[in-house]
């Protein structure tokens, strides 16, 4: 990493802009996973899409790659900036009214901004994946068969409580799944060596954003993310060669209109659980 800082500051520019670029595609994906819990099926989709993306081999290495391109991305930034700075430590007594956009002026800030919501995301979510951080569990009804025989008979009648349909008029009384257990239940009912259990993000995501608090902040970060990456797209792709008369203002538009629909998409989420839940 210290010999990579070493590197001329077009080829730092050059890999920030490309593990950018990699993130940002990765935020239209994650914004359209999180469109599921709008889907008026009691979180099976996106269940279905969180279990995949917890379980299957490809998806966990990509994960890592994403960890390694987001901590590069954020040392990288900082470190730009420190020169940037450091190549003008002594201000101009008369300010610079440059045309530099504002998001470009500002982006170390909304770099910090999106950081932040970064933590709080993953204490709310990943670290729950992690066993960092309690939250709510959910256990598929073919997964009992691994709990301690003694507990679930002694507690059967909670057993069938978790797994009965909220549906009365559905065929079947019971569900496939039981959903928002929290670990003290999971160690009454089914021992505390029960380990067959995973996160269940849908009910986590529908506590948090029934906190007005934690949904006003939330709100607050996405649009610094928006900001952040309002300027991030066109320089981007500006850094990887895209640039002169014919692309700035067709780039621009397109990276307003990416930025506006990423956080849209956020929002929709988080208003829309506030909203139906």
């Amino acid at each position: 990493m210290l010999r990579f800082m070493k590197f001329a500051s077009v080829t730092k520019k050059i890999t920030l802009a490309i593990l950018g670029s990699f993130l940002m595609l990765f935020l239209l994906v994650h914004a359209g996973i999180n469109l599921c819990m709008l889907r008026a099926d009691g979180g099976e989709w996106f269940r279905a899409a969180a279990h995949f993306m917890g379980t299957n081999y490809i998806v966990k290495v990509f994960e890592v790659v994403l960890f390694a391109a987001l901590i590069l991305h954020i040392l990288l930034g900082i470190f730009i900036q420190w020169q940037n700075c450091k190549a003008r430590p002594v201000r101009y007594k008369v300010p610079n009214k440059s045309a530099t956009a504002p998001g470009s002026k500002f982006m170390i800030y909304t770099g910090i901004l999106v950081a932040i919501f970064l933590v709080l995301h993953l204490m709310n979510f990943y670290f729950v994946k992690m066993n960092l951080v309690e939250g709510k569990y959910l256990v598929k009804v073919e997964d009992v068969q691994k709990a301690d025989p003694a507990y679930v008979q002694e507690h059967m009648d909670r057993v069938l409580e978790l797994f009965q349909s909220e549906d009365p008029a559905a065929n079947n009384p019971f569900k496939e799944e039981a959903s928002g257990i929290t670990k003290a239940e999971l160690a009454e009912v089914f021992g505390p060596d029960f380990t067959a259990y995973e996160p269940d993000f849908y009910s986590m995501a529908k506590d948090l954003f029934n906190n007005p608090v934690y949904l006003t902040l939330y709100l607050l970060l996405i649009l610094a993310l928006g900001i952040h990456l309002l300027h991030a797209f066109p320089s981007a792709l500006h850094t990887l060669g895209l640039n002169g008369p014919c692309y700035d203002r067709p780039i621009k538009c397109i990276g307003a209109i990416y930025a506006l629909i990423v956080v849209l998409m956020f929002w929709a989420v988080a208003i829309g659980l506030n909203i139906l839940y």
